[in-house]
């Protein structure tokens, strides 16, 4: 997709963060946009941003946990602009937790719901579209490093990320068996400058009663903090992206310094080495 001008881009999780800066993005490169996000109010404030910009933009309020949402999603873009030529299944949430004990089974399906279901859900709903209108389209499903390398107590993100690159894999080598126009990337980075470790604000009301919101945070929620404020500014990741896209790249790995990790765990399995107890780093 090297012509991004007049085109059209669907981006779930747009209000903040990485889906908010993919948005900046690719209107500067002439794209008509599609915002979508459960956040109602931060979705409203990120259009009226864009739309400040010059930008063309319609939004949807949308849970993508819910398939008939995002089949609605599509077609309201459709019946708003045409031919969808981009989706960034980007919506997500941060979680953890160890694998033992039954008390946050709960939690376990809100992150799979949200960052595995949801990219499936989009990818069901909007590539039968963008197949059959035959003009170069490029999905790009938001995954995580740590859908290539494993760190202790983050299970249900692990899990969910490692799902979205098996996902995404497929799907790459399905559109090219079929002779598709529709290309697809992955992205995959550390730690980025958003609000992911804040994921807990967008809770279902079932699991919010639960939670305690006024905990002070663990040592290890601190530090996770702090690498994330440390991070990769969103706009560098969306520059990434970005050129993806045009370049038609599925692997985007955005944090050199993590890549060693990948090839290290390749050597693992293949020599059949047990796992380390450290992460990706």
């Amino acid at each position: 997709m090297n012509d991004l001008h007049g085109k059209t881009a669907v981006i779930t999780g747009a209000a903040s963060g990485i889906g908010l800066a993919l948005a900046h993005r690719f209107g500067t490169a002439g794209m008509s946009l599609v915002l979508a996000d459960v956040e109602a109010g931060p979705l409203a404030t990120a259009a009226s941003e864009l739309e400040a910009a010059g930008f063309t933009v319609a939004t949807f309020e949308i849970d993508v946990r819910e398939m008939d949402q995002i089949v609605a999603l599509e077609a309201f873009a459709k019946e708003r602009f045409g031919n969808i030529h981009l989706l960034c299944n980007n919506a997500g949430v941060g979680s953890g937790g160890p694998v033992t004990g039954l008390d946050d089974i709960e939690h376990w399906k809100w992150t799979i719901d949200v960052n595995l279901w949801g990219v499936i859900y989009g990818c069901k709903a909007f590539l039968p579209g963008m197949i059959e209108h035959g003009e170069p389209a490029h999905i790009v499903n938001t995954a995580s490093m740590a859908g290539l390398a494993s760190a202790p107590m983050m299970g249900p993100y692990n899990v969910s990320k490692y799902g979205v690159v098996a996902l995404s894999e497929t799907l790459s080598k399905e559109m090219q068996l079929s002779g598709s126009a529709v290309g697809v990337s992955v992205l995959c980075p550390a730690f980025v400058q958003t609000s992911i470790a804040s994921s807990r604000r967008n809770l279902p009301a079932e699991l919010q009663q639960e939670a305690d919101t006024s905990a002070e945070p663990s040592p290890m929620e601190k530090m996770v903090q702090q690498l994330i404020d440390n991070g990769l500014p969103t706009t560098v990741v969306a520059d990434a992206v970005h050129d993806a896209v045009v370049d038609n790249a599925f692997w985007i790995l955005t944090h050199d310094e993590t890549k060693p990790a990948v090839t290290e765990r390749a050597r693992q399995i293949v020599e059949g080495e047990n796992p380390p107890t450290t992460g990706f780093g």
